[in-house]
């Protein structure tokens, strides 16, 4: 690709670029520590592209309705289905993901550190309250050594710690198509405890027909560090979500006829979803002298769901639980610096799943589907970190996964699904990093991924007999990347990399006549692409974001209806994408953002004949902290879509009778206030 030369110069230049003198540059920002490479880790000391999103990006005159609000500035990734709770939030890092026939497919999703992550490969974010994250780390590219199945990136989302002052906080937000959210929380330090506790309410009729959601959240933290040597984490999750409706994909001359429409069949079986879950983890950390460290966890979750699909119901009660063990030594090797880090994870799925008929929306009388299904993963890993000379460290890794899948059919009438399927897959991550002054660092690394189809990806189609199919295959991934960043004149921050990916089976979706989705394998296929973040503080008060990102993703051989489609992009998938952001921060405490981003510009089928436009979608807000009395006011009000953009939310892949398009919303407002008090 021609831009490959170019941007692979600009890395060098930028990395070799002269310090200013010493009497004109800002004060050093201290270092940045990421948590998403598995273990706390320095930034210039991690060969791979990570961005973060800070706490005041996340909620600052935000409504707080989803993780995808505060992702737009990310380069390389994908926020689709925002509207769409039934369906879930789809998020994609450099094509991973994009496939996902609902929810978060090929992305490792970890919140304090416990994976929201299933042991098949599914992430669900709807425990998730983000008015009490603190931070959102994304590592964009392949991440299997450190986390196994599923690891085409990783979003790792760290919730608010107990501060030092006690607060308690009451937010509320109002907004178009029946919006209303409250949220509650407060926190604080005694001792050697720290504790967080925030519980929500959101109910919203949405803007198209059959979108309507209600949702209650419960989020809890408690840390406790007796010396200054360990520490004991305990987090608590509850969700209530008894309505999340699913206006379905329309054609597009339904999008122009009448954009606010639901689906025809999903009008019909009044398609939607029902949520019960509650999940608790608890982690121990300890450091034994200078150099060792030792950490165990383990988390149980409880899940009972319901989704009214077009004829049919599917229901399950679900439990998720996982234990992981992680030693570390710091001691030097062969008279270098050295970290070396080694651990363990087993990780279980159990649903009791049985499927009906719809009767309205209801389980009706006509059993489809009773089955047991389970998920054993067991997962070794080793990395180790070695500083070859000052401020020149490798970094090597490798794990090996097994992951069996079982079903047990109670439902012979139609033939016996029972049986089982066994995954196991090593992978390796090579990478060295080279940091010439503090605040800038060059890296490249081979990294590699493997995902292995989900037991919702592994359904045989209605009438096949249940079970699982005996034909999908896992898709594995090699990948190579470079790139760089830094600060530039205490002012200019940067983010450059270049990448490609080698893709052998991928997993494509596609749809029935009753527009439930199934999987298939491709051949081969290649991702290329160049991401370059960049950031300005043009004041005190004013800071400027952009972001850009190329990605050439085609197929390189897939045969599809006795059709080849080398040379074909995949589906899902734009080509380009561009974010910008201003944000104005005053001294008295006023605040205001202006932001643009891309959408679309995605091909819809694998023989791409259908694409989705690029739109230009602009948000704006506005808010201000100020003191009254002992409390502190923080009203804030939001545009979204300020243009009215027509552009499609969620672009279903390979979605049966043309049915690909979710429109989004054209101008909406939301407006708001907090109030807190800390003693």
């Amino acid at each position: 690709m021609s831009w490959l030369f170019p941007c692979a110069f600009l890395s060098a230049a930028l990395a070799q670029s002269p310090t200013p003198p010493s009497d004109t540059r800002s004060a050093e920002p201290p270092e940045t520590t990421v948590v998403a490479p598995k273990v706390p880790t320095p930034l210039s000391r991690t060969p791979a592209a990570v961005s973060v999103v800070e706490q005041e990006d996340i909620q600052e005159g935000r409504a707080t309705l989803g993780l995808y609000e505060s992702l737009v500035g990310v380069p390389g990734l994908v926020t689709q289905s925002r509207n769409n709770a039934s369906q879930d939030l789809r998020l994609s890092i450099r094509g991973f993901g994009a496939r996902s026939a609902f929810g978060i497919r090929g992305i490792t999703v970890l919140v304090d550190g416990f994976p929201e992550t299933l042991p098949d490969g599914q992430s669900n974010v709807d425990s998730l309250d983000m008015a009490s994250a603190e931070r959102i780390e994304v590592l964009r590219g392949l991440a299997s050594s450190l986390y196994g199945n599923a690891a085409g990136g990783v979003v790792s989302i760290t919730t608010e710690d107990g501060p030092e002052r006690p607060f308690v906080e009451a937010r509320t937000v109002h907004g178009d198509n029946a919006l209303w959210k409250l949220n509650v929380k407060g926190g604080g330090k005694s001792g050697d405890v720290r504790w967080t506790l925030g519980a929500s309410r959101l109910t919203q009729q949405g803007w198209r027909r059959l979108s309507s959601t209600e949702q209650v959240l419960l989020n809890g933290k408690v840390s406790w560090a007796p010396d200054g040597r360990s520490e004991l984490k305990a987090v608590l999750s509850l969700v209530d979500a008894p309505e999340a409706g699913d206006a379905g994909g329309l054609s597009r001359a339904e999008v122009e006829s009448d954009p606010q429409q639901a689906s025809p069949l999903n009008a019909q079986y009044r398609a939607g979803e029902s949520v019960r879950q509650g999940r608790l983890g608890l982690t121990y950390r300890r450091r034994l002298g200078e150099e060792h460290e030792v950490e165990a966890s383990g988390f149980l979750a409880l899940r009972s769901f319901q989704n009214a699909l077009p004829q049919v119901v599917v229901a399950f009660d679900r439990t998720f639980d996982g234990v992981s063990v992680r030693y570390g030594n710091r001691g030097p090797l062969l008279g270098l610096r050295s970290r070396f880090t080694v651990g363990a994870e087993a990780q279980s799925q159990a649903d009791r799943r049985k499927n009906f008929d719809n009767a309205e929306g209801l389980p009706g009388n006509t059993l489809q589907l009773d089955q047991d299904e389970g998920v054993l993963a067991l997962g070794l890993f080793a990395q180790e970190e070695l500083e070859l000379r000052e401020r020149l460290t490798l970094v090597a890794g490798a794990r090996y996964d097994v992951s069996r899948y079982t079903v047990e059919d109670f439902l012979k009438s139609d033939g016996d699904g029972t049986g089982t399927r066994t995954f196991q897959q090593p992978t390796g991550r090579l990478g060295l990093i080279w940091a010439p002054r503090p605040e800038v660092s060059v890296f490249g690394s081979v990294t590699q991924s493997f995902e292995a189809p989900t037991t919702t990806e592994l359904a045989v189609p209605a009438g096949a007999g249940g079970g699982l199919s005996r034909d999908l295959k896992p898709q594995r991934s090699n990948g190579v990347e470079l790139g760089a960043r830094g600060l530039l004149w205490g002012r200019l921050r940067y983010d450059v990399a270049l990448f490609a990916v080698w893709i052998q089976d991928g997993l494509v979706r596609f749809e029935d006549e009753q527009a439930r989705a199934y999987f298939r394998n491709t051949g081969r296929s290649r991702h290329l692409g160049a991401e370059v973040a960049l950031e300005v503080k043009v004041t005190e008060e004013l800071r400027i974001k952009a972001a850009y990102n190329a990605l050439q993703a085609t197929f390189r051989d897939y045969v599809s209806q006795g059709r080849q489609l080398r040379g074909k992009q995949v589906p899902g998938i734009p080509a380009n994408q561009v974010s910008a952001e201003a944000v104005y921060q005053h001294a008295s405490g006023a605040r205001a953002a202006v932001e643009v981003f891309s959408a679309g510009g995605m091909y819809a089928d694998d023989a791409n004949t259908v694409r989705e436009h690029t739109a230009w979608v602009v948000n704006a807000r506005l808010g201000h902290r100020f003191p009254m009395g002992g409390f502190e006011v923080s009203p804030f009000l939001g545009f979204q879509n300020l243009l009215s953009a027509r552009y499609s939310d969620n672009v279903r892949v390979n979605a049966n009778r043309g049915r690909y398009f979710e429109p989004a919303p054209p101008l909406s407002v939301y407006a708001g206030a907090g109030l807190a008090h800390r003693w």
